[in-house]
């Protein structure tokens, strides 16, 4: 396996998506790993959100540590205007990686409407695997796999399960950001743009 794609909202990051590359990283040592934050999901149209550079500086902060030349926050989603599509963003990432193999990594919750992922089918002839990480199914518990997807298709990593998600940090009270769920310098960029107010008290939502 020599390239995957780790694709989301990241809005913000935090300690799940860290556990993520984590895993990606232990299993797969020798592939090349894209980080890619988009801005505007099909899925995530109506959600409240920070604005581009506010989630790009915040990735940068959160998972700084994993970066390198083998661990890349790439911009191929956020930087447009319209909306991200994955099988767009698997077609650009072939072109930079022409010899490479390429994985995509999706959460198991999003495994069983995977159908509804715009051109899923040509997404699913493109790749080499779907890496389905768990959220739900702790392991060694199976986790069902759609008969619109090959199993053999398929690999499910055995992740630790982080009860914690995006919504969940935006909708805390006051702003009182738990000091487990992201690093201490990504939450002094959450309360400094929360005090500007720029996105989430603005037109942006």
């Amino acid at each position: 396996m020599d390239v995957i794609l780790f694709g989301g909202s990241f809005n913000p990051p935090h300690i799940g998506h860290r556990h993520v590359i984590s895993s990606l990283q232990k299993q797969f040592p020798e592939s090349k790993i894209y980080i890619c934050p988009n801005f505007l999901s099909p899925f995530k149209l109506n959600e409240k959100k920070f604005s581009k550079d506010e989630i790009w500086s915040l990735c940068q902060s959160e998972f700084h540590e994993f970066l390198s030349p083998n661990v890349i926050l790439w911009d191929e989603e956020i930087k447009k205007e319209t909306t991200s599509y994955t099988i767009d963003t698997i077609t650009s990432l072939q072109s930079l990686e022409k010899n490479g193999n390429i994985s995509l990594v999706i959460g198991e919750d999003n495994l069983q409407n995977f159908n509804e992922w715009k051109s899923f089918d040509i997404i699913l002839q493109k790749i080499n695997k779907l890496i389905v990480v768990r959220r739900i199914t702790e392991s060694p518990n199976p986790i069902l796999i759609p008969n619109f997807i090959d199993e053999k298709q398929v690999l499910v990593l055995n992740n630790p399960i982080v009860k914690m998600s995006s919504t969940e940090i935006r909708n805390q009270l006051n702003h009182e950001w738990q000091n487990h769920s992201i690093l201490p310098q990504t939450k002094s960029l959450l309360d400094s743009y929360l005090q500007v107010g720029e996105s989430f008290g603005g037109d942006e939502k």
